[in-house]
């Protein structure tokens, strides 16, 4: 009779022996690092520029290095979010996984550019399976008083994952070569494919069609069940009620912009440290490596643990995302504009990224939130397609151009930076926007104090949501 108050309400029953939520928790954090691993090797000087050399490519050219996997990305997660609905999730996550891993030697072994292109394309169709489902995962597991945090560890492990990156590519590619890197990183994720294909597989209720009824009402009163629906008639009539929830749409675009300045950031900026103060390329990679990986573990998870602590309403979060990105703008740009050592650009580039990271958990919690549960899949699917094709798709070509323009870092990373005041008033409109949430109503918007005594009222017999709530 509680299955509803339940922390793991999202698991269907008969799980397998080895499942716990922390586990699987774990599962995907790994998963993450891995996909994530391979951004910051491609972008570190160890490896990109061995590549720039053997290849003679120019900026724009070496631009698509990190935007190439993404077109495989952008498809294969609209299709995986739809196959989940006839597949297990579990198992469409070790098939892309293993595309992952194939598309990784592909890249060791490739014999010019554009073979190393369309291997990046590989990749990104492989990972596009991760990026999907992790956070419907993660959000049907995850302890109701602690969702948000939740998604603060999981999405600390992209970071975590590309400044990784820039260490294993700066440390690994000049005496083994650039493609030993790729090589590795696929080794380290053969084990994983086998575990995913070979395990019991994990099942959870927002795979199997739950809250039908809530897209019916949205979708008009000839919604039928996804079974019953053409493949691309269902994908199309679930965008349609997906882009009916004007929060989630807000969300949606307003990540856009941050996204862009943390790919191009994660390209450029070792590249723009090295050429501004003529420094060695080891050092400059190490660095950019710590002060990513500290920025994120600190501001990710304080992001989470506030949005828990004040209480986890989607306008709450959505104020927060516009306020941190208002943070990380101003900061950012003084850094550029007037630092006149590598330290203090760091240190400035270090306290704007503390901002920028600390909205990304409650943007992740938002765009699982404001949308029906069976549709979430589809949601996360899209915010991957959105923030990449309008973010760091085309962010890091454009600012490799702008930069053979004006031949000046400085202003290059200006004006990259001052895209984020879109990011501030769209997420603060966001905040004052009335949306449906569509947790359970002893979910929302308590904090965690509030949610305590909610608790022990109910334990009590009492009215405990409604007496947190005044």
């Amino acid at each position: 009779m509680n299955s509803e108050r339940e922390p793991l309400s999202g698991v269907v029953s008969n799980q397998p022996a080895w499942y716990t939520p922390r586990r699987l928790l774990a599962l995907f954090c790994w998963l993450t690092f891995l996909i994530y691993l391979d951004q910051g090797v491609v972008a570190s000087n160890g490896v990109n520029r061995p590549i720039q050399a053997e290849f003679q490519l120019g900026n724009v050219e070496d631009g698509l290095l990190p935007s190439a996997f993404l077109a495989g990305l952008l498809i294969a997660s609209i299709a995986y979010s739809e196959l989940t609905t006839r597949y297990n999730a579990f198992r469409m996550t070790g098939f892309g996984f293993a595309v992952w891993v194939i598309g990784s030697v592909g890249c060791a072994m490739a014999p010019s550019f554009w073979v190393l292109i369309l291997c990046r394309v590989v990749m990104g169709a492989g990972e596009a399976s991760i990026i999907t489902l992790s956070n419907p995962f993660i959000d049907d597991v995850a302890p109701p008083a602690q969702k948000t945090l939740w998604f603060g560890i999981l999405n600390l492990f992209t970071t975590i994952g590309i400044a990784a990156g820039y260490i294993f590519g700066g440390v690994i590619g000049p005496p083994l070569g650039w493609r030993a890197a790729f090589l590795l990183q696929a080794a380290l994720g053969v084990p994983v494919v086998l575990w995913l294909f070979f395990a019991k597989p994990v099942s959870l209720k927002t795979m199997h069609g739950a809250e039908e009824s809530a897209v019916s009402s949205l979708a008009g009163s000839d919604a039928v069940p996804l079974a019953d629906r053409g493949w691309l008639g269902s994908l199309r009539r679930d965008v349609l009620v997906l882009l009916q929830h004007p929060v989630f749409v807000l969300n949606l675009i307003a990540y856009c912009p941050i996204q862009g300045a943390f790919g191009a950031y994660t390209f450029w900026g070792p590249k723009a440290g090295y050429e501004l103060f003529d420094l060695p390329q080891e050092f400059i990679d190490l660095t950019f490596g710590v002060v990513t990986i500290a920025t994120s573990i600190v501001a990710t998870l304080l992001g989470g643990l506030f949005i828990d602590m004040v209480g986890s309403s989607v306008k709450n979060a959505m104020a927060f995302c516009g306020w941190t990105a208002l943070a990380g703008l101003l900061v950012i740009e003084a850094g550029f504009l007037f630092a006149q050592s590598f330290f203090v650009l760091m240190l400035l580039f270090a306290i704007g990224e503390l901002a920028l990271f600390a909205g990304q958990a409650p943007c992740s919690a938002v765009q699982i939130w404001t949308v029906p549960t069976r549709l979430r899949p589809l949601a996360a699917g899209m915010g991957t397609v959105t923030s990449h094709l309008f973010g760091d798709v085309p962010t890091p070509p454009l600012v490799g151009w702008v930069q053979g323009l004006v031949n000046d870092w400085r202003v290059s990373m200006e004006l990259l930076t001052a895209t984020l005041a879109i990011s501030v008033v769209l997420y603060l409109a966001g905040g004052f926007m009335k949306g449906r949430d569509y947790r359970p109503e002893d979910e929302r918007g308590l904090s965690a104090p509030q949610r305590k005594s909610a608790a022990a009222a109910s334990d009590n017999g009492e009215d405990g949501i409604e007496d947190a709530l005044i």
